[in-house]
């Protein structure tokens, strides 16, 4: 049986499962070239058909997770939600109806455009739709290790509802309860976000960086006036200064922030994220014992935020969906599809899901470059050597291999790769990608070394397979490699076994054998606002803008230029 997830939201997304096993996974961005591309899916989509040589007369089911409709069995709570919000003034009663005509325009207006494509396809009879918060909860839970566990998700917004707190068990997802859009953590962070000079939906990441930098405490009366946990339930203050919206803020909310730095503000905004979702998660974890958590949505894209999560009382283990943003509803909604039809999905275990590139596409692309570039083939360990020298003597390498990684994270199949000893890399090499970021590169390292490098760390920590989470940093990771830890004395680590990428696993062991270092870095291999690399066209592509010195490709190939670089206008 095939089982086709699509997502046409932001960073719109397929998945195609086979039997119940996940056989490609991957975002339109990549292929339109797009950042967070919101169109139908068409080109991963055939892509998706492609790698498994199938037509669309093929497919079984079509499942979709977003924009089902307004979820009638929470027609109660949310009117008493609506009464509440009424009951604070003109203000939040103007703010409330606000949010009301915007979503519902805009649901239907996104899912006209894929019901009319589907049935252009004809695939309207295939159908199955979903809820967006079941959507996220099932990639948590049924692509988690656990076979129990809380679940949890938080977002913005899908489908009325901006989070959901849930019992996983076998193949049962039991809702306990949830929030609506009017109180959604990523409408407060996004806000904030805005406010700071970033845009919302995607670049919430350097306000967490930046916040490393500021104290919480000067700015944390505001943004406890924002949002707060109120028995068990999530609560925006809509008579004051939070609005549900990523763009505009109330002057009030101007006014109060004005008077304060951009560091303290990101550092304010920080803590009271944690600050909530600690308390919103503890209350359930108190009431029904110690967990597994599973998590998914938006909110989790926060590195930092995870980390507080794994050291919360009650908690046994922690997963995070690796596309955890709504890309991952075409996830959710196919294993929701599989349990409906009585197949138990595969646990998720690799995100390395996406397109690969042929050797015949790898030579028609070295042909059309053939001016400007040369290429040298080499054996395995000749050129896991080879790159080992070449990172030495302080070049900038483009590692490009095998499938594209599924979701936000480069994992060693798109990544840019550098040495670690160098703390001002992540200024200059920032600079070359046309980067603004506030965090360091992230650290790869191999299971046997993470020991040495992170405090707590487990083998069985699955975060660290899909860099989801921060770890603290031991003493002497911060001496070997400053280059990737940040002021607060913690790193996002990615932590890899032989087995799940050897190239890469040799690469890094041949690195500490030669140095004695105990990672190298490792981050996408895309410059600022555009998706990460899909083709070895795109590599090669990359290479000739001087994003990076050289490529190594599919674990055979050293790709470096003939010709100045042509940097972009």
């Amino acid at each position: 049986m095939y089982i086709l997830g699509i997502s046409n939201s932001i960073d719109s997304n397929v998945a195609l499962l086979k039997d119940g096993k996940m056989i490609f996974a991957a975002g339109e961005e990549r292929f339109s070239r797009v950042k967070m591309d919101d169109s139908f899916p068409e080109r991963a989509l055939h892509a998706a058909l492609m790698y498994a040589g199938i037509t669309l007369k093929d497919i079984d089911i079509v499942s979709y997770g977003w924009h089902k409709g307004f979820p009638e069995i929470h027609l109660e709570s949310y009117v008493a939600r609506c009464n509440d919000i009424a009951a604070h003034g003109k203000e939040a009663r103007e703010t409330m109806m606000e949010r009301i005509r915007l979503e519902t325009e805009r649901c239907g207006k996104r899912r006209k455009v894929f019901d009319d494509r589907m049935e252009e396809l004809k695939l309207k009879g295939k159908v199955e739709y979903f809820d967006h918060h079941v959507s996220h909860a099932a990639n948590a839970f049924f692509g988690s290790p656990f076979d129990e566990a809380l679940v949890v998700t938080l977002d913005a917004a899908g489908d009325y509802r901006s989070s959901t707190v849930s019992i996983g068990k076998g193949k049962e997802l039991t809702e306990l309860s949830c929030n609506f859009t009017f109180d959604g953590l990523g409408f407060f962070y996004g806000q904030i976000t805005e406010y700071l000079g970033f845009k919302p939906h995607r670049h919430e990441g350097k306000v967490t960086g930046l916040a490393a930098y500021g104290d919480p405490k000067k700015c944390l009366p505001i943004m406890r006036q924002m949002i707060r946990v109120k028995d068990g339930k999530i609560e925006g203050l809509l008579d004051q200064y939070f609005k549900p919206f990523f763009f505009g803020q109330k002057p009030a909310l101007k006014a109060a922030l004005s008077e304060h730095t951009r560091e303290d503000i990101a550092a304010a905004v920080q803590q009271h994220l944690e600050d909530v979702v600690l308390a919103y998660i503890g209350h359930y974890l108190a009431e029904h014992g110690t967990h597994n958590l599973a998590c998914s949505g938006g909110i989790f894209a926060n590195v930092k935020m995870n980390q507080c999560i794994r050291n919360l009382k009650g908690v046994k283990d922690l997963f995070i969906f690796p596309q955890m943003n709504d890309g991952g509803l075409a996830v959710g909604a196919a294993y929701l599809s599989a349990i409906k039809h009585g197949i138990t999905p595969e646990k998720f275990t690799s995100a390395y899901l996406g397109p690969e590139s042929n050797e015949a596409e790898t030579q028609e692309t070295f042909k059309r470059h053939a001016k400007d570039i040369r290429v040298t083939e080499l054996q395995h360990k000749e050129l896991v050597e080879k790159t080992v020298e070449l990172i030495d003597k302080n070049t900038v390498i483009g590692l490009f291999q095998g499938r594209m990684e599924y979701g936000p994270r480069a994992l060693g199949n798109r990544t840019i790769l550098y040495h670690a000893k160098d703390r001002s890399v992540n200024n200059w090499l920032n600079e070359r990608l046309r980067r603004t970021e506030f965090m360091p590169f992230a650290p790869v390292t191999t299971m046997e070394l993470a020991p040495q490098c992170f405090i707590g760390w487990k083998p069985e920590h699955i975060t660290t397979r899909f860099m989801t989470e921060c770890y603290d940093v031991t003493p002497a990771l911060r001496e070997k490699a400053p280059a990737i830890v940040h002021v607060d004395g913690t790193a996002r680590p990615q932590i890899i076994a032989r087995e799940d990428n050897p190239f890469y696993y040799d690469l890094i062991e041949a690195w500490h054998r030669k140095t004695g270092s105990l990672c190298l870095i490792n981050t996408s291999f895309n410059e600022h606002e555009e998706p990460i690399v899909c083709t070895v066209e795109d590599a090669v592509g990359s290479m000739l803008q001087d994003n990076v010195d050289c490529l190594v490709i599919n674990g055979k190939y050293l790709v470096e230029r003939t010709a100045p670089p042509k940097r972009k206008v």
